[in-house]
């Protein structure tokens, strides 16, 4: 009797825990295996999706549990990633527009000297026509040379071409006799 009962509780036994072996394989290959691959591949989106799916439906799965709470940590990592290169993108931006701000009140201070320096310029030239019209000569054209100047100019070019000549000429010498080592 007592072998029957335990055959009758085997067999009632047996499918039931057969059923919760088929579920927990039905559990890893629908939704924690693809799952797991997407995440590991990046696709943290797509993972988050079917693992709510599978949690859905196995709410106490230990599996899909775990692999939440690592999605979630990515997703928070992520997205801290994002706020800290957003802050960096307004940082530099900010930096940029400060030295273009920088650069063009540089320019604009150029161009005020420029036209002040410009405006020195002419009011010295009118003060310099009112002054003396009769100083104001025309300077001498380089056509019109003096022969005392044409000749200062022809010896000093002869002079420059003597002293690179000097430089050209080797010394001479005796030659080194080179003993030979071979």
């Amino acid at each position: 009797m007592k072998t029957l009962a335990t055959i009758l509780f085997l067999a009632v036994a047996l499918p039931a825990l057969a059923q919760t072996t088929n579920d927990v394989a039905d559990i890893d290959s629908t939704y924690f295996h693809p799952a797991a691959s997407m995440y590991i591949h990046g696709d943290t989106a797509s993972a988050s999706n079917l693992v709510v799916q599978g949690l859905a439906h196995y709410p106490e799965n230990g599996k899909l549990l775990r692999l939440k709470e690592l999605i979630d940590q990515q997703q928070e990592q992520n997205q801290d990633q994002d706020d800290q290169q957003q802050n960096q993108d307004q940082q530099n931006e900010q930096d940029q527009n400060q030295d273009q701000q920088q650069d063009q009140d540089q320019q604009n201070q150029d161009e005020q000297q420029n036209e002040q320096d410009q405006q020195q310029n002419q009011d010295q030239q009118q003060q310099d026509q009112q002054q003396d019209p009769q100083q104001q000569q025309e300077p001498p054209r380089a056509e019109q040379m003096s022969q005392d100047e044409a000749e200062r100019l022809l010896d000093a070019m002869k002079q420059e071409e003597e002293n690179k000549r000097l430089q050209l000429h080797p010394v001479l010498g005796a030659p080194v006799k080179v003993d030979k080592d071979w």
